[in-house]
């Protein structure tokens, strides 16, 4: 099947850096106009530069600031005419440490940016998609929206917050012919992750817990988003595809070291 993506207009928040930029240099493969939305000029402004002009549009935006969005989501629309795909990849993990000592700044941040940033990409793209006849949206979640985190709890919340506002808006649109789904990456190997955890080995440690034994390039969650934005899952909404490398199946027995016997 086509995946419909030739032509098409599509958002990507984040699009500056790791799973965002990866997404959209996929989705231009694919033949979509690629809109690049991040909070820093700079790094929209590089990935662009990859781009013909005609088929790329840089927006820097902080999804937090609903207006801001509302504009962005505007000028595309001046621009290209209509919307027919997103995918909501800004995200933040926060301050790590015990909950007993967070502090309303870091949870101020957490969900403005996790959940509140979601909700105002949902509200401002839907709106565009039902004047146009529908669209597809894909929302970054991540493995800790079905699992705790012990490093930040409130990272967790507001995974598992984005898992369930997905359902709900893909429940509330199916009839304007919007699909909503949630890609969940495991550990994936972006500049997000090499700063939280400051070394290759430290990375290459937290693949190793993994079942595949490694942790996620972007490009192969990108797949999994651009795979739910197009055509091929026409008839897939409200759902999740985790791309984890097995973490969330359960966890791995200890290696046999003498034969079973039967």
């Amino acid at each position: 099947m086509e995946d419909g993506l030739a032509g098409s207009v599509a958002i990507i928040t984040g699009a500056g850096s790791g799973i965002g930029r990866a997404t959209a240099r996929l989705l231009a493969e694919r033949g979509a106009h690629v809109v690049l939305v991040g909070r820093r000029p700079g790094p929209l402004h590089a990935v662009a530069a990859e781009f013909a002009p005609d088929r790329v549009m840089a927006v820097p935006c902080d999804v937090v600031d609903a207006e801001a969005v509302r504009t962005c989501v505007d000028r595309v629309v001046d621009r290209f005419g209509r919307l027919d795909a997103a995918v909501n990849n800004a995200g933040t993990f926060g301050a790590f440490g015990p909950l007993h000592l967070d502090t309303d700044t870091n949870f101020d941040e957490v969900v403005n940016i996790n959940l509140r940033g979601i909700w105002n990409c949902l509200r401002f793209q839907i709106a565009a998609m039902r004047r146009t006849g529908g669209g597809s949206i894909v929302n970054c979640a991540s493995v800790s929206g079905h699992i705790g985190h012990s490093h930040s709890p409130l990272y967790a919340a507001t995974k598992h917050a984005v898992l369930g506002l997905t359902k709900s808006a893909a429940l509330q649109y199916a009839g304007d012919g919007i699909r909503v789904n949630a890609v969940s990456p495991g550990s994936t190997d972006t500049e997000l992750l090499r700063q939280l955890y400051g070394s290759a080995e430290a990375i290459a440690e937290r693949g190793r817990r993994a079942p595949l034994g490694r942790v996620a390039a972007p490009i192969e969650v990108a797949e999994a988003a651009v795979w739910l934005a197009g055509q091929g899952a026409s008839y897939v909404t409200g759902q999740t595809l985790v791309v984890d490398g097995g973490v969330t199946a359960g966890s791995l027995a200890p290696a046999r070291t003498t034969a079973a016997h039967h």
